[in-house]
């Protein structure tokens, strides 16, 4: 009878030692997958920090004291290729809604394109933050500002 439990006891640890082996096997193998996904949403956020950072860029030739053809017609190219595609859809909505202020037929005051871009910018903002698990930005529309010193 002792050399049963002994087989058994021996059967029992082998069995625990190949469970203890697949089970580090497991784990190490979702340890890397869960890894490699976080380098891939901040691969993903940093093109689309990129994207903005070059949208916003553009958007300034719009801007009184910095008005450059060159920049305004990118920034439209932008918004009617890049941001048709990859843009969430606010960003996407406010951009054009941005491009529309400068309608002679608008007439819209300098004041309130001042509130679009900072909804433009707020938006961004909390879709970078989403995308990388940061909080929503506290900023307020009237505390983004485009200034420029005369």
């Amino acid at each position: 009878m002792a050399s049963n439990s002994s087989a058994t006891l021996s059967s029992l640890i082998s069995v625990f030692g190949l469970g203890a082996l697949i089970s580090g096997i497991v784990v190490s193998w979702v340890k890397n997958k869960l890894e490699q996904n976080s380098v891939n949403k901040r691969r993903v956020r940093e093109r689309r920090e990129r994207q903005y950072i070059d949208f916003l860029n553009n958007l300034m030739g719009f801007r009184k004291g910095w008005e450059d053809k060159k920049m305004m017609k990118q920034f439209i190219w932008d918004v009617n290729t890049n941001a048709t595609v990859s843009a969430s859809d606010e960003v996407y909505r406010l951009a054009n809604k941005y491009i529309e202020s400068f309608d002679k037929k608008s007439k819209l005051p300098e004041p309130e394109r001042q509130k679009i871009y900072a909804r433009l910018v707020i938006t961004m903002r909390n879709e970078l933050n989403k995308m990388s698990g940061e909080p929503p930005t506290d900023l307020e529309e009237n505390e983004i500002k485009v200034m420029q010193l005369d």
